[in-house]
């Protein structure tokens, strides 16, 4: 009877128990699963921590509401725009995988990637390029052409079988002397050339995903992508209203992503006189000696200790612009290809000196009311005690502020954050 129950459990978990000799085994070992090719494993959790739940067999199996909550911190990360390690730990640990990874990949090759700490070395030498070619992200990414993986997580059999992986580099030179070895990966949005995945790493003790298991993770699908929606609202959000702060200059303005395209302008009208122009998705001087500088401020602004720049460009009449690049805050840009920095022309002659709008600066760098208090009579030449004053508040307060708005601005004292408000004056 006991027998009849394992074999009853394993294909209710979507396992095939076929031959005498795997069922014999199952039999003898009811807590143990068997692949295709006889291999044995175990289905306790190689961390040592406590399966989610047990049934009758002893076969691990995920519990949906430690997942559910795990996957409202992920959503909280989303909306935060931070966080985002601690949410994918909790998320791994739910899903009964060693850690987890976001990533966004471009024609099979990995651009961007968040991930849990736990893995965190793995995916260093990943990216290092210290690995034998990585076949399961194009088999896993290919296998999306018939929309399967679109809808559902990919477990580690649904592209090989344990003959395929047991011959694999990847598998056999990389992961496995790792102490890694299963996964369930899923596709939470992009386009046939680009993706941003999700893939928890199971510790090879731990046996294989089930199919048991993907229905708890199939079930949270919507609010996982709902997730990344999200997130890249929330940074573009940020980036748009930069850009709006900038465009109140009526001069044009430009939004990069985290790997230097243009992805969006404002009031550029390219014309012959321009000192800039957009060729590919990527901003080019016309005077030819002064793209090294241009692609200098570009990569310092979108990297992601990201820092203001300005750079001097000729126009076609010999007259001297500068582009201003400025970076916008907020982690994972790259991987939910966010705005990452917004450049506009200056032009160099001064411009009659005009207020700015108290909600464009609170949008455009992020700022609290009190702060765009601060930071405006600042720029209009207040000393920090006379804004104390004028505003009714400690001198230490309005300190405490204008470190609050240098960090938000990038700026590491007054003259410099003086000098970013006059450049941005209309």
């Amino acid at each position: 009877m006991a027998h009849a129950v394992t074999i009853a459990r394993l294909q209710d978990a979507g396992l095939a128990v076929s031959s005498q000799a795997a069922q014999r085994r199952a039999a003898t070992h009811p807590g143990t699963i068997y692949g295709q090719y006889g291999h044995r494993y175990s289905r306790t959790l190689a961390s040592g921590r406590k399966p989610g739940r047990s049934d009758a067999t002893g076969i691990c199996v995920l519990r949906a509401d430690q997942f559910i909550s795990s996957v409202e911190d992920f959503v909280s990360a989303a909306l935060l725009g931070d966080g985002w390690d601690d949410a994918l730990s909790k998320l791994a640990s739910a899903a009964g995988a060693r850690g987890a990874a976001l990533m966004r990949c471009r024609d099979y090759k990995l651009v961007g990637i968040l991930k849990s700490a736990e893995i965190g070395e793995l995916v260093d030498a990943y990216v290092a390029g210290r690995v034998p070619s990585n076949s399961r992200q194009v088999r896993a990414s290919r296998s999306s052409v018939d929309g399967y993986r679109e809808k559902e997580f990919r477990l580690d059999h649904d592209d090989y079988t344990d003959a395929e992986m047991a011959r694999d580099p990847y598998y056999q030179e990389f992961l496995r002397p790792n102490g890694f070895f299963w996964h369930a990966n899923v596709r939470l949005d992009g386009t046939p050339d680009e993706e941003v995945a999700l893939s928890f790493k199971r510790g090879l003790k731990s046996g294989p995903y089930a199919r048991e298991d993907a229905l708890v993770l199939n079930a949270e699908l919507p609010r996982l992508r709902g997730a990344v929606r999200i997130a890249r609202s929330v940074l573009d959000a940020e980036g748009a209203g930069v850009a709006r702060l900038l465009q109140r200059r009526g001069a044009p303005v430009f939004e990069l992503d985290a790997f230097s395209r243009v992805t969006r302008t404002h009031v550029f009208d390219e014309d012959a006189a321009s000192p800039v122009r957009v060729v590919r998705g990527r901003l080019v001087a016309r005077d030819r000696l002064a793209q090294p500088a241009l692609d200098g401020a570009i990569a310092r602004a979108v990297a992601p200790s990201g820092s203001a720049a300005v750079v001097p460009l000729p126009d076609a009449e010999g007259d001297r612009r500068f582009l201003q690049v400025v970076p916008v805050g907020g982690r994972a840009r790259d991987v939910f290809r966010a705005t990452a920095a917004v450049a506009v022309l200056i032009d160099r002659k001064p411009r009659q000196q005009a207020i700015f709008d108290h909600d464009a600066i609170c949008d455009g760098f992020m700022l609290t009311d009190r702060e765009a208090d601060v930071a405006l009579l600042l720029g209009s030449g207040l000393s920090p005690a006379d804004i104390a004053k004028h505003l009714h508040i400690q001198v230490d307060t309005a300190r405490d502020h204008l470190k609050s708005i240098f960090e938000k601005t990038d700026t590491n004292r007054q003259a410099e954050l003086v000098a970013l408000l006059a450049r941005l004056r209309p």
